[in-house]
């Protein structure tokens, strides 16, 4: 897959991302990338899977983080991420409701393996009814 020079620079971070992923149980690894409106610079985050499988974190949580420590609030441009897996994993749902508050539903996503970028989607495509906002409660 053709992609763009920023896309091509996300892969190659979330490639080292990656390599560095904590995932001693399952071997899977996995590295985010994500650039945010208005800033030339990539963060990166991936998995740490520890022995108590609720405590983990997905690579794409972590990446907010670290978005959110440098930067306070934002907005993303697009976000990349790179399994070692095959099939090639997306984001899961609590990544994909987590990229909500940061995102529209016209996000570019790319997925991809160790070998580079192999698919694009939308955000809007992948989680089709995210909580936007605290529900109205309606009265007994």
């Amino acid at each position: 897959m053709k992609v763009d020079e920023k896309v091509l620079e996300a892969f190659n971070i979330a490639s080292v991302a990656r390599k560095n992923a904590y995932a001693n149980h399952s071997k899977v690894k996995v590295g985010a990338a994500m650039k945010i409106k208005g800033s030339d610079k990539i963060y990166a985050g991936c998995n740490v899977e520890l022995i108590v499988n609720g405590i983990s974190t997905c690579a794409e949580r972590n990446t907010i983080g670290q978005v959110i420590t440098d930067q306070g609030v934002f907005e993303l441009e697009f976000v990349l991420v790179c399994s070692n897996t095959e099939p090639a994993l997306y984001p899961c749902g609590v990544c994909l409701q987590s990229m909500s508050e940061f995102c529209d539903r016209e996000l570019p996503i790319y997925i991809a393996n160790k070998e580079g970028v192999i698919a694009q989607t939308k955000f809007g495509d992948l989680l089709t009814h995210q909580y936007s906002s605290l529900p109205q409660v309606l009265p007994e």
